[in-house]
């Protein structure tokens, strides 16, 4: 019974300090950005030995570009993957970034004081008060806090540990450590960002904010309004002391602020600690510096796994999860839109006779039908298109080219459990579920001699359990019939259903876009190296403006052309590129014609359409 009263009472002292947070704050003059008061220290815990690791296969400090949605206009969803969310007893109060798999920085305000087993940790958010959207959670089973003093906020840094390791994504990465302790980084743009007030009396964002600020000499920042003796070495100044036009302020507590190396990615100088107000004059941001404390970091993340921070490596993560920036196979990651499937369907029997071969066409697309007086829709105008699912996510692309087979990319398939996968045909609204897709399951999967490194044979044949019957909605694609067709300079169309920009999301709409093929010699003109532009792949794009390309979830996917009888045949699959509709780096697919005798001595006895 004393023990229940006693946590009881352990709560309602910490809740107690966090509602007289703004009579701290006015005693020490708005010192700390929302700063919460606790009733019990932490103790550094004991580290499991012998389990240090120092790289692992992803890549730290990738900034996902506040891209553009292939064709239309800015968005920042996951513009920084590492940043996370701290919640108290279900309250947003402080932020923080992952570092490694299985450790997360923040302030030592926000954690010293605190139930560490409280704290829940969120990765991967945009938009805090979507609550349809389940992020990645954690909780933290240690808190280690450095020898923080709460009367100059000198040593403000903490690290959680996390009760499971975080997987790698495209919307969850970790940020790079500077690789020098001596660096001071006066002059350099720095990004901070987070959830917190948008003004200093404001109410907290919804959805995560940056903010570019210059890093100040520590000299330059004590001659501001604030005593020097308050700016001690282990911090760091951040803002615009004559006009305060720009700041963190409360709530982005224990947040990043990062700055761009010459290799593109992004490293932690600091982490949000405190300031006077928000975006006063003479009042920058203070951070606390990240150099003075590596060596820290390092012997209390031991067990945590540290991404590589060399530009060349090349990872997949677990194969579903793909660090933008290097050659990027265009599948969904595990963090995709998942449907559940109707099983009902899957088992019904197809009524009715499949239609003698040579009397169906394959390559007809069904041209936009007109609503009377209203606009054009796309509804089932590449009928050969099909999803595939593995398990119950969707994962990739594919092309019917029989009554029997589908095409795919071969990364889509390899090293995975064939018999774990669906094919859905005659889908245009994927996430429309009162709509009962044409469903099968498969039977085998060939695919081709695939080299992971190279993505060269970027190709799998996959056989349907029974054979599927064609209307309107589901009809083939043909093969190209000559071998040594090149298409420089054909226009083509990719379609999919994948991300409608670098960090945007899965579209539920079918997609299309319209792309000029390039010779590969024009392919290894472009910021490639040459050597990755193999005879066996094509490039189609603009890598010049780069505005339109396939994406990530498009893998898989057709690159089709209207031939001269005015039917489409199938050119290439979407395999791999840098990013999607990066300039210099046009998208990447896999020559069809180079595999046609492949593709037909493994579909014996399936049932082609005539040409």
């Amino acid at each position: 019974m004393w023990r229940s009263a006693l946590i009881l009472l352990g709560v309602c002292l910490t809740f107690t300090c966090t509602e007289g947070d703004e009579i701290v704050r006015d005693a020490r003059g708005i010192f700390t950005k929302n700063f919460f008061g606790g009733v019990w220290g932490n103790r550094p815990p004991f580290l499991d030995a012998n389990r240090f690791r120092t790289t692992c296969t992803c890549k730290c400090g990738e900034r996902n570009e506040v891209s553009r949605i292939v064709g239309g206009v800015e968005a920042g969803v996951d513009e920084f993957p590492w940043i996370v969310k701290l919640q108290y007893f279900k309250k947003f109060y402080c932020g923080g970034m992952l570092v490694n798999d299985r450790y997360v920085l923040t302030a030592a305000h926000c954690v010293k004081g605190f139930m560490w087993f409280m704290i829940k940790v969120t990765f991967g958010e945009h938009n805090r008060c979507n609550a349809t959207e389940r992020p990645e959670t954690r909780f933290v089973v240690r808190a280690i806090s450095h020898n923080f003093s709460m009367s100059n906020f000198n040593n403000d840094i903490a690290l959680l540990r996390l009760n499971e390791k975080v997987p790698i994504s495209e919307a969850i990465k970790p940020i790079c450590l500077p690789f020098n302790d001596d660096s001071l980084y006066v002059g350099v743009t720095a990004v901070a960002s987070g959830w917190g007030t948008l003004t200093e009396e404001g109410k907290v964002s919804c959805t995560l904010q940056e903010v570019e600020v210059p890093v100040l000499s520590n000299e330059e920042c004590r001659k501001t309004k604030y005593t020097a003796a308050m700016i001690t070495d282990r911090m760091l100044c951040a803002g615009y002391p004559k006009t305060g036009q720009k700041d963190s302020c409360q709530g982005d507590s224990g947040g990043p602020l990062i700055t761009e190396r010459k290799d593109k990615r992004y490293e932690l100088i600091g982490v949000v600690s405190w300031g006077n107000g928000c975006a006063r004059a003479g009042y920058p941001g203070v951070y606390t510096r990240v150099t003075k404390y590596l060596d820290w970091i390092r012997e209390n993340t031991k067990d945590g796994c540290y991404c590589s921070s060399k530009m060349w490596l090349l990872v997949f993560c677990c194969l579903l999860r793909v660090a933008s920036g290097t050659p990027t196979p265009r599948y969904i990651n595990e963090g995709g839109v998942s449907l559940s499937e109707d099983s009902s369907n899957i088992r019904s029997q197809y009524q009715g006779q499949l239609p003698p071969c040579q009397d169906c066409h394959c390559g007809e697309r069904n041209e936009k039908p007109r609503v009377v007086g209203g606009m054009g829709t796309n509804v089932n105008a590449f009928p050969w298109l099909a999803r595939l699912i593995y398990q119950k996510s969707f994962g990739c692309g594919a092309s019917l080219i029989n009554d029997r087979y589908v095409v795919s990319a071969a990364h889509c398939l390899k090293g995975f459990m064939w018999f774990m996968f669906r094919v859905k045909f005659g889908e245009h609204d994927r996430c429309d579920r009162s709509h009962t897709p044409e469903t099968r399951y498969v039977v085998k999967v060939i695919v081709h001699n695939f080299n992971l490194k190279e993505l060269s044979n970027d190709i799998s044949l996959i056989q349907l359990s029974r054979p599927i019957g064609y209307s309107h909605a589901i009809r083939p694609v043909c093969l190209p019939k000559t071998p040594d067709s090149l298409y420089t300079g054909a226009e083509a169309i990719v379609a999919g259903w994948g991300a409608t920009g670098e960090t945007g999301n899965w579209s539920c709409m079918l997609l299309k876009a319209e792309l000029p093929i390039l010779s590969n010699e024009e392919c290894q003109g472009t910021s490639y190296n040459s050597s990755k532009i193999k005879n066996t792949m094509m490039c189609a794009g603009y890598p010049a403006t780069a505005h339109k390309d396939a994406c990530t979830g498009d893998s898989g996917g057709p690159l089709v052309v209207e031939n001269e009888r005015n039917v489409y045949e199938l050119i290439g699959i979407v395999s791999w590129g840098y990013g999607c509709a990066r300039k210099g780096y046009p998208g990447v697919y896999t020559r069809v014609t180079k595999y046609l005798d492949w593709i037909r001595d493994n579909t014996d006895g399936a049932c082609y359409c005539k040409f």
